[in-house]
């Protein structure tokens, strides 16, 4: 009976020994890629959701800044004037060309988005 408990006491700790310098043998050099693939894949998230806040805050800007203009415009101007001169043009031609300059406003403004989020990317 005293050979088989000191025969156990010597055998596991050994096992375990050997078994914990296995394991950072063998998982070792696979940690290495593992952590490097997920640093990756994290920095391309992140940086798509920074593309995707810079987005959001430039059509907040964009909004902002036509509300604020319009706003002004109309607070400062005499409201019989935009109605008289209302009446010489066609009933949708006033909406179809400020429709036509915010979208050109809108295209400049996301292709500077866009030539800022091609640097975010290749960095």
């Amino acid at each position: 009976m005293g050979w088989i408990i000191g025969f156990l006491k010597k055998f596991f700790p050994n096992l375990f020994g050997r078994l914990g310098k296995f394991l950072v043998g063998f998982i070792g050099p696979i940690i290495t890629p593992v952590l490097a693939f997920i640093a990756q894949f994290f920095k391309k998230v992140a940086i798509f959701f920074m593309i995707v806040a810079a987005i959001h805050f430039a059509v907040n800007v964009l909004v902002e800044a036509i509300v604020g203009l319009l706003g002004e415009v109309l607070g400062h101007g005499v409201v019989q004037y935009f109605e008289v001169g209302r009446m010489f043009l066609p009933s949708n031609l006033s909406y179809c060309v400020s429709l036509l300059v915010i979208a050109k406003i809108k295209s400049l403004v996301f292709y500077w988005i866009h030539r800022l989020s091609e640097q975010f990317i290749h960095t």
